[in-house]
């Protein structure tokens, strides 16, 4: 049936990244606004005095994150999940060898944790890959996954709660792309990759999936344009 000649969007994300993984954080650089302001806020409003021993990275790309965790928790085990095989490697030969390292080329729709196994779930511009509904249920695992005192911190796109908030978000992106060093090339292949694979949801709508699923504070901390970091917290 059509089900089963239709590529899984996974397939289609891998092949975008792992063509961009040499480069890919130059580009990034470019294409998101305020990218190392928004990596510093990830990690700046986490509970301060937080016991964080164990940490699962959704979507570690080439490690631009990974390498931070490991420098700010030098004694906390660090599982990294992606679904392209190049980013890990990069990311691998960034960080080196060490047993407190886990790397794991895995769909986030595959992935499989004991109940109470991390004290930080993170993640940075990769949830968004997801439909809305498996978001749902990504967030319900996560839940489950983190210690009873443990928290989820992310970055991610998300829609406007208008259609013209949206493109005005959209609007501003491309002008800050441009100045940034951004070619046209460049922007209509990141516009493409977003009218193909990426899903975005208003803000609103997903702090409220959070709640649902179980959180009991969920806050915003940092925003801008479409980009936003949200903390939810088990307690």
């Amino acid at each position: 049936g059509v089900s089963q000649t239709m590529q899984r969007p996974s397939v289609s994300v891998q092949h975008f990244f792992d063509s961009l993984s040499g480069d890919y954080s130059e580009k990034l650089e470019r294409c998101v606004p305020r990218y190392r302001e928004m990596l510093w806020a990830l990690l700046e409003y986490l509970p301060r005095g937080a016991s964080i021993n164990s940490i699962l990275e959704l979507g570690c790309g080439t490690g631009n994150l990974s390498v931070v965790l490991a420098e700010r928790f030098p004694e906390s085990l660090l599982q990294m999940v992606d679904v392209s095989g190049n980013s890990l490697k990069a990311c691998r030969a960034r960080l080196g060898s060490s047993s407190r390292f886990g790397f794991e080329q895995r769909d986030f729709r595959d992935l499989s944790y004991d109940h109470t196994s991390f004290d930080l779930v993170i993640s940075s511009i990769s949830i968004h890959h997801l439909m809305s509904e498996e978001k749902r249920q990504l967030f319900d695992q996560i839940h489950r996954w983190l210690k009873d005192d443990g928290v989820f911190s992310y970055a991610d796109q998300f829609a406007g709660a208008t259609s013209d908030i949206y493109q005005r978000h959209i609007d501003n992106w491309q002008k800050e792309a441009f100045y940034a060093g951004a070619t046209q090339a460049e922007w209509d292949l990141w516009m493409q990759h977003q009218s193909e694979h990426d899903h975005h949801e208003p803000l609103c709508d997903q702090i409220d999936w959070l709640k649902a699923a179980g959180f009991r504070i969920v806050d915003c901390p940092w925003r801008y344009l479409l980009w936003s970091i949200v903390q939810a917290r088990k307690s």
